[in-house]
């Protein structure tokens, strides 16, 4: 369409994008402030990477495209992939090949970082969703279908009703026989650090280091030590889970320990302290069904969101 501009984005767009966010992104509610955090303060960020179709003064489409150039802690590189965060056109003016553009466009960017592979759209730390959704937007899984892009797998989104929350008898067994194991449970307590960032770095490299270390700075300038528990045995953490507000998460065991129940009893004292705290829901936006069925379902979890990540060879 030779009447729709396709440009970098540029700071004097930032009401404009945000508005049309929540005008075609139904399903998810990007405040100007999230799109900050998320968006304009990533060290990755390029503007070259956010093209934004302009019509007569009007967004009426806006893209995001990410090609790292700062490793994320001790995660493997990912120098030969970009990622696809956001896509959206304005419901008045789809199909009439905007879309397309803003893909093209993004596509190129990537290549001219020499990405030879492009995810939709597990981008740690600052994804939004991890793909599109399939229910609240089928048109766009077919657009990205059409354009080439395959199904990796299907995450699952789940919630859980605080209220309902109630630990079984057999884990409340469970925690008790993992004390006379010499597994320890407990709230964060910063001596416990060290032995935290070895176990994360060993097991769970990348972004689950910086949810640590914020949840803990906000700790120490007065947040509540119960939204970060730690499972420890013999000096060394085993186990770990966090929340923050409603979102749960997130949640790990080391891989030599799983089976022993130690992931339940993190699971039941994050969602007890979240209750504790007079929250009514709990949320999380990434798992697999495998982890839902071990894990989550048993205390009350329901699916709420279904997404295909997606990829293309650039």
């Amino acid at each position: 369409m030779d009447s729709v501009q396709v440009i970098p984005f540029v700071g004097d767009l930032l009401d404009n994008v945000v508005l049309l966010l929540q005008q075609s992104l139904h399903a998810d509610p990007i405040s100007r402030s999230l799109f900050v955090r998320k968006v304009l303060l990533d060290p990755n960020f390029d503007p070259e990477g956010a093209p934004v179709a302009v019509m007569d003064e009007q967004v009426v489409g806006f893209g995001l495209s990410i090609a790292r150039r700062l490793p994320l802690e001790d995660a493997p590189p990912d120098w030969d992939r970009g990622y696809i965060t956001l896509l959206a056109v304005h419901p008045d003016w789809q199909r009439r090949g905007i879309g397309t553009q803003l893909l093209r466009r993004m596509e190129d960017y990537l290549r001219s970082q020499e990405r030879k592979l492009v995810l939709v759209s597990p981008y740690a730390p600052n994804y939004f969703t991890p793909g599109v959704d399939v229910n609240a937007y089928p048109g766009g899984l077919r657009f990205f279908l059409k354009h080439g892009y395959q199904e990796v797998y299907r995450p699952v989104s789940m919630d859980c009703n605080l209220l309902n929350v109630r630990v079984p008898a057999w884990v409340q067994h469970r925690e008790q026989e993992l004390q006379r194991e010499g597994v320890t449970v407990e709230h964060y307590r910063p001596q416990l650090i060290p032995a935290l960032f070895r176990f994360l770095r060993a097991e769970f490299p990348g972004d689950w280091q910086r949810f640590a270390r914020e949840a803990i700075a906000r700790i120490e300038q007065g947040d509540t030590p119960t939204r970060l528990w730690i499972a420890h045995e013999k000096g060394e953490v085993v186990g770990y889970s966090h929340f923050e507000g409603e979102r749960f998460g997130p949640i790990g065991v080391a891989q030599s320990q799983r089976g022993r129940g130690i992931g339940q009893v993190l699971m039941y004292r994050t969602l007890q302290a979240m209750r504790l705290q007079g929250l009514h829901t709990a949320f999380f936006l990434w798992s697999d069904d495998r982890t839902a069925e071990r894990l989550y379902n048993a205390a009350g979890f329901v699916e709420t969101r279904r997404f295909a990540l997606l990829r293309k060879e650039l």
